[in-house]
């Protein structure tokens, strides 16, 4: 999970023309961040696993080694864009959604990951691709504890706005 302050972008703002403005022409890949142990913390992972079975080339969990598909990613050079999918402390109401753009990512931006999302963006900007996070506001992080209602209509919308995206790149 990340702790943004101050986080730019439009929230809740129809989310699939924020996402279209980003991509590029080239494929769309999904991946999600997080930890299902910790109810709304596993945002970013419920999406990639829900996109999964419809995209298995270009939807990964954190539990598909994100670090190694970023390489892979980077590697091909055909101008794909990531988008990072993570529970984020926005200060927002529960279940608000903002994309954050790969030149609004700070590169000391606090979080729980082995990776940093900003080194990971970076890297595939080197390559040619474009990457943006798109931040959900967790209402609970407990051990345990079941995702939020918030949090899981979020969830259903982002997925939606990456499937519409997704699915129309494969035309």
């Amino acid at each position: 999970m990340h702790k943004l302050r101050d986080a730019p972008g439009g929230a809740q703002k129809d989310l699939r023309a924020q996402l279209e403005e980003i991509a590029s022409s080239g494929e769309v890949y999904v991946l999600g961040l997080g930890n299902t142990d910790r109810s709304d913390d596993g945002a970013g992972v419920l999406v990639a696993q829900a996109l999964k079975g419809e995209f298995p080339t270009r939807a990964f969990s954190e539990h598909d080694g994100v670090e190694g598909t970023v390489l892979d990613i980077s590697e091909k050079g055909d101008g794909a864009t990531v988008f990072f999918v993570d529970a984020a402390n926005l200060g927002e109401r529960p279940g608000t959604v903002k994309v954050v753009k790969r030149e609004d990512i700070r590169d000391r931006e606090i979080t729980t990951h082995r990776v940093p999302v900003a080194l990971m963006a970076s890297i595939l900007e080197k390559a040619g691709s474009r990457s943006a996070v798109i931040c959900v506001q967790p209402k609970q992080i407990e051990f345990r504890g079941r995702v939020s209602q918030p949090v899981a209509r979020s969830i259903d919308e982002v997925v939606e706005a990456l499937r519409g995206l997704m699915t129309a790149r494969d035309r």
